[in-house]
């Protein structure tokens, strides 16, 4: 009898660290997952040729969380297209030529370019540091506020 009650409390516990294991899993998951890239070269304010496990000779990247102007024929206005040099500019300081970032949160837009937030090797996001510098406004979708005058959308 006694081997009995000691093989049920196995069980039990066995069960409830099979449970205690799953719940981790999922757990885990939940968190965001990173993705070290390598920096390839800057294509424009928030897109960048990114070198990464999935693609080693490198993708565009769209950076989440903010929108930098248009560069080119692209631009609305003059103001837009000197708005954008000096953003690209900026984000070169950031991301030079062979520099390390984290990529989380990553997701394809329409264009089929790969979206992610970028996180610098150092910790810093990059959002932040554009936005911060005012080279940038915070964009999660939808319609795009202009360059080319105060609020004005796109």
């Amino acid at each position: 009898m006694k081997l009995g009650k000691f093989m049920i409390k196995i069980i039990v516990i066995a069960a409830f660290a099979g449970l205690a294991v799953r719940l981790f899993s999922v757990l885990s998951m939940a968190s965001p997952q990173q993705t070290p890239g390598r920096i390839l070269w800057v294509i424009d304010g928030d897109t960048y040729q990114v070198g990464h496990a999935g693609a080693p000779a490198g993708e565009p990247v769209r950076a989440r969380h903010f929108d930098t102007p248009e560069k080119g024929d692209r631009a609305r206005c003059e103001a837009e297209r000197v708005r954008s040099a000096e953003a690209a500019a900026f984000i070169r300081t950031l991301l030079p030529r062979g520099s390390l970032v984290l990529l989380s949160d990553i997701g394809r837009d329409r264009y089929g370019r790969l979206l992610a937030t970028i996180t610098l090797e150092d910790g810093r996001d990059l959002a932040g540091q554009v936005i911060g510098a005012g080279l940038a406004q915070p964009y999660e979708g939808g319609r795009k506020q202009g360059w080319c005058g105060q609020g004005q959308p796109r």
